[in-house]
């Protein structure tokens, strides 16, 4: 699934940051298409447009749809949490009982300076 969705998004990214070229690409295989039916100057043969018009009119369209940009919506998003109050009972609660001792191992060296050291005396 995490693969499909890397894809889909690495495509989408590439469409859109090379639409231009996209359409190019389209423009030249279906040249011959264009220039017989979608041309505006289809009917000029003397201009030898030859389907440019149509290539230039979609890369001003594109060209709009790049340069608008979308306007954020100020929604507001309320979010309620609510947690049922758990209720225990205190008397049957048995405090722990640990037996944590620290052991001071002389052999250690340590790096605090302890010839400097003097605790405040009360």
């Amino acid at each position: 699934m995490k693969v499909f969705a890397t894809i889909l998004l690495a495509s989408s990214i590439f469409i859109q940051t090379f639409s231009s070229f996209i359409i190019k690409a389209d423009f030249y295989v279906n040249q011959s298409y264009i220039a017989k039916n979608l041309c505006v100057n289809r009917n000029k043969p003397l201009m030898h447009c030859n389907g440019k018009c149509y290539l230039s009119k979609k890369l001003k369209q594109q060209e709009k749809q790049d340069q608008q940009a979308p306007v954020p919506k100020n929604e507001r998003i309320d979010v309620v949490l609510y947690v049922e109050p758990s209720y225990t009972s205190l008397q049957n609660v048995q405090p722990e009982t640990k037996n944590n001792f620290f052991i001071k191992d002389e052999n250690l060296i340590s790096s605090f300076p302890q010839s400097i050291f003097h605790p405040p005396s009360l």
